[in-house]
């Protein structure tokens, strides 16, 4: 049987095609929707585990129609300035390569082509000073200031967790506003986790045991372990995790379809027994534990049968 589908992200971020399943963001959203015009430079941070890339990638995408803006999403890989090069040549007409071209006059002929403003969007960026070498940084500040210095028609969104805010002190002498528009992202409170907890109920046609604002206060409750805010990695995983344990046991031989969500019922007992985020979590390790050690039998029958716990004691 094929696993079961569920309508939860896991630890995947939102992207544009959620926009219609991404719930308790308006402020933020329409707060750096309202900043991107204002400035061509903008920082947006938190601490990990906020959200910052999908409400960049599904919230302020939600709010451009497709011929507003060229978005180009650019993650570190080996090297930024590598990725950002990549990230151009890819959306040049034809896949065509820019070459050893100043990095203003490749965004000039981009925009030439789209008529569009572009945005670089930087997602964790604090990669470029976790594996990033001096050279590397260096040469990325030239190409951001050169960019800013010429006026394109170019936002530019560094993303980041916000212990890493810091780092960027020492770029701020080639780049006076560099802090002068930024947007932090805070976790999310109860209300709009209640929030998100409501309408995704409704949209993914589960009902809870009445009164469904105990059986939503009791999920935070497991989820939050009675700290103030939530991490919403483990929002999604708990509903993910919830959801399959729950749908597998209400429908042992069916699965579901996108266009066609089969009704559940999240009750008080059930939720209960499911228990806190840390046992979730353990539950899932475990899992895995099991799901790659049986992969790692079959292809190698000499294979130690605690080979993977004994790989994840060393990373302990």
């Amino acid at each position: 049987m094929n696993p079961i589908l569920s309508p939860f992200k896991f630890l995947d971020p939102f992207t544009l095609a959620d926009r219609n399943v991404f719930f308790g963001r308006d402020n933020e959203i329409n707060q750096l929707y309202s900043l991107v015009f204002k400035t061509p430079l903008l920082l947006i941070y938190g601490v990990s585990g906020t959200g910052k890339t999908s409400l960049i990638q599904c919230g302020l995408a939600s709010k451009f129609d497709g011929t507003d803006w060229l978005p180009l999403w650019i993650r570190r890989q080996s090297n930024i300035n590598d990725a950002l090069t990549q990230a151009i040549d890819k959306a040049m007409p034809g896949n065509s390569t820019t070459g050893n071209q100043d990095i203003v006059i490749k965004i000039k002929q981009l925009y030439q082509h789209y008529l569009r403003p572009i945005y670089l969007i930087f997602d964790q960026f604090e990669e470029l000073f976790i594996f990033g070498k001096q050279d590397e940084q260096e040469i990325f500040i030239k190409q951001i200031k050169a960019i800013l210095d010429a006026g394109l028609s170019c936002t530019i969104l560094l993303s980041l967790r916000e212990e890493y805010l810091g780092q960027l002190y020492p770029f701020e002498k080639h780049i006076p506003q560099l802090f002068n528009f930024r947007l932090r992202i805070e976790a999310m409170d109860t209300a709009h986790v209640n929030e998100v907890l409501t309408q995704s109920f409704s949209k993914f046609n589960i009902t809870v045991e009445p009164p469904p604002e105990e059986r939503n206060q009791q999920i935070i409750d497991n989820i939050s372990s009675a700290k103030s805010g939530i991490a919403l990695p483990y929002l999604q995983v708990y509903l993910d995790m919830l959801y399959r344990e729950d749908f597998a046991k209400a429908y042992p031989s069916s699965n579901n379809t996108p266009d066609n969500w089969l009704t559940l019922t999240f009750t008080k007992d059930e939720i209960s027994e499911f228990g806190t985020i840390d046992k979730v979590l353990d539950k899932f390790l475990n899992e895995q534990e099991e799901r790659i050690q049986s992969q790692l039998i079959a292809q190698d029958a000499q294979a130690k049968p605690d080979a993977i716990k004994e790989i994840l004691d060393g990373f302990v």
